[in-house]
């Protein structure tokens, strides 16, 4: 669809090419464990909770990061980075990073092979 049946107001505006990070992802907190979990070349992004709140325009408290990488590389590239790593949820893939007190919640992209509506058994993808 053309721009010429849009309001005059939708005209008028240039289109978005980029959206600012918001604050809480360029934290020093957040780009060491970003840093460190990209070390061997994989792309973790920010998830869940934290991407809501923000669109929502509420304040970010939880931050999420999703990551290809398995949970026993995400373990060891944390902790070669210092940063202390808590296995909250180490059967579903989720390394719980501890920075100066501020939780970070890593979770390994899965897929779930079998569940029974709470409980599952998922495999790494």
């Amino acid at each position: 669809m053309s721009s010429e049946g849009a309001p005059a107001e939708a005209r008028d505006e240039a289109p978005v090419a980029r959206i600012e990070p918001p604050a809480w992802s360029r934290s020093a907190r957040a780009r060491s464990v970003i840093a460190a979990l990209s070390a061997g070349g994989a792309e973790p992004r920010f998830v869940g909770g934290c991407v809501r709140d923000q669109l929502a325009g509420q304040p970010v408290t939880d931050i999420e990061v999703a990551t290809p990488e398995p949970p026993e590389t995400v373990r060891a590239r944390l902790e070669e980075a210092g940063i202390r790593a808590i296995p909250t949820g180490i059967e579903h893939g989720t390394i719980t990073a501890l920075l100066d007190r501020q939780p970070f919640e890593i979770t390994t992209l899965r897929r779930d092979v079998e569940t029974d509506g709470r409980h599952a058994v998922v495999a790494f993808t």
